[in-house]
């Protein structure tokens, strides 16, 4: 990453305290130790020996926010999740004058969101499921979104979240390959790792993640074993056997490659830009190929007639056209409950459209489809002036939520998978980013 030292900063000022001799003098010495006394006192006040005690009520802050992080993909957690997102709310709030959070972005766009999901209940097939749908979907997800945008004030706040993330899915990918080495086979049900079509979702929430954990690991250890974990989501990705997931990849590596080069934080060619996005391009290709065949065992044909999405979706679709501004009500389900000539007789696991928007439409029209829409707009704006912003580390920030937002969108669109832990986990993580990046961007304004 580039990093310069200002001609008119600490150093040029001690180079004019350098005795005749060429030797460091005493003034250098004097401003030496009333700079590190000064950044004592900022920190622990007039009493250094605090510092313990800071770092521990930090730690102890941040532990709900951690273990979430943690165990929000493993199967049958779903209480202590709900304790963890309580508890992080709980001391956010409690915390709020302290943490001094700035002005919640993209305000406007959830509110929308969220009146429209409550509208939605006055033509709901089912208004007590579609009510508990929002409360899991809307409710719980703010809950965690508010919480981290509030507490993750800085980088370190930011790498410890980050750093529990990439422990969470080192265990849940080492519990998957073991299983998988002894069984020889992904076993859908029964297991603590959950099915292969969560894990996808999970997988490319995690991957932009890992990129950031990377980028502001500057000791080469660290960062290797960052790569490692990278690598152990990879092996298990392929394990999944999901293909739609390495195109997710490809697309979160192509973002991360042009804003790398458009920012100046890496240097490279046009060139070789091209060349390596080419090379990105290729492999996905190949490596969704090699997994298309396992998956089918070589009968591609068959295969391909048995997919009903693209004949389920052109139904939605005309399903949607016909009640273009009202729905069935608030919740991935109702497309069972109301319009069950919709689901293929002959795949009963297409109770759903697959696409987060096609089932928006089901659920409250192009209202629905619209809000949606105007939120994750919303957030890509955040992040694209994260990547316009002065500073490397807020461009890299910027670049990792683009990938983010880009890839669990993209994962969305043949499997709609955005619901539960995985709707939690992405405004967990938007929160934390975004939490840590207008903090670090207003401070740049000042």
């Amino acid at each position: 990453m580039r990093g310069e030292t200002p001609r008119d900063g600490p150093t040029a000022g001690n180079e004019s305290l350098r005795d005749g001799e060429g030797k460091t003098g005493q003034g250098e010495e004097l401003i030496m130790a009333a700079t590190h006394g000064s950044q004592r006192l900022s920190l622990f006040g007039s009493d250094p020996s605090r510092a313990g005690g800071c770092v521990m009520r930090r730690a102890l802050t941040l532990l709900p926010f951690m273990a979430l992080l943690f165990i929000l993909p493993f199967r049958g957690t779903v209480a202590i999740r709900l304790v963890c997102l309580a508890a992080a709310l709980l001391l956010a709030l409690f915390l709020w004058r302290r943490l001094a959070p700035p002005r919640i972005p993209c305000k406007p766009a959830f509110g929308v969101w969220a009146l429209i999901a409550v509208i939605s209940l006055a033509g709901a097939v089912d208004p007590a499921y579609s009510l508990g749908e929002i409360k899991n979907e809307i409710v719980y997800t703010m809950m965690a979104f508010v919480a981290f945008f509030a507490t993750t004030r800085k980088e370190s706040d930011l790498k410890w979240l980050l750093l529990s993330l990439a422990a969470g899915a080192s265990v849940l990918c080492l519990g998957a390959i073991q299983s998988h080495w002894q069984l020889g086979a992904w076993q859908e049900r029964a297991t603590f790792y959950g099915g292969t079509g969560a894990f996808a979702g999970y997988a490319a929430a995690v991957a932009p993640m890992l990129f950031l954990l990377a980028a502001y690991t500057p000791e080469r250890r660290r960062r290797g074993a960052v790569f490692a974990v990278f690598a152990l989501v990879a092996v298990t990705t392929l394990l999944s056997l999901q293909r739609t997931v390495w195109w997710v990849f490809a697309l979160e590596g192509l973002i991360a490659l042009v804003l790398l080069k458009r920012g100046g934080l890496i240097r490279l060619s046009w060139t070789g830009l091209m060349t390596s996005v080419l090379l990105v391009v290729v492999l996905t290709g190949g490596i969704f190929l090699a997994v298309h065949q396992e998956r089918v065992k070589g009968d591609v044909d068959a295969e391909i007639n048995r997919d009903s999405r693209p004949k389920v979706w052109l139904s939605v679709v005309h399903r949607i056209a016909e009640r273009p501004l009202a729905g069935a009500g608030f919740g991935r389900g109702v497309m069972s409950k109301a319009d069950r000539d919709l689901v293929p007789k002959d795949n009963s696991m297409l109770w759903h459209a697959h696409n987060i928007f096609l089932d928006y439409g089901l659920q409250m029209g192009l209202p629905g489809m619209l809000a949606l829409a105007w939120v994750v707009f919303c957030l890509l704006r955040e992040y694209w002036r994260l990547c316009n912003a002065p500073d490397d580390k807020l461009k890299l920030l910027g670049i990792a939520g683009l990938m983010l937002v880009a890839g669990v969108m993209l994962r969305n669109q043949a499997s709609d998978e955005f619901l539960r832990d995985a709707s939690i986990l992405f405004w967990a993580l938007n929160g934390a980013l975004l939490g840590f990046g207008r903090r670090r961007l207003e401070s740049h304004r000042i």
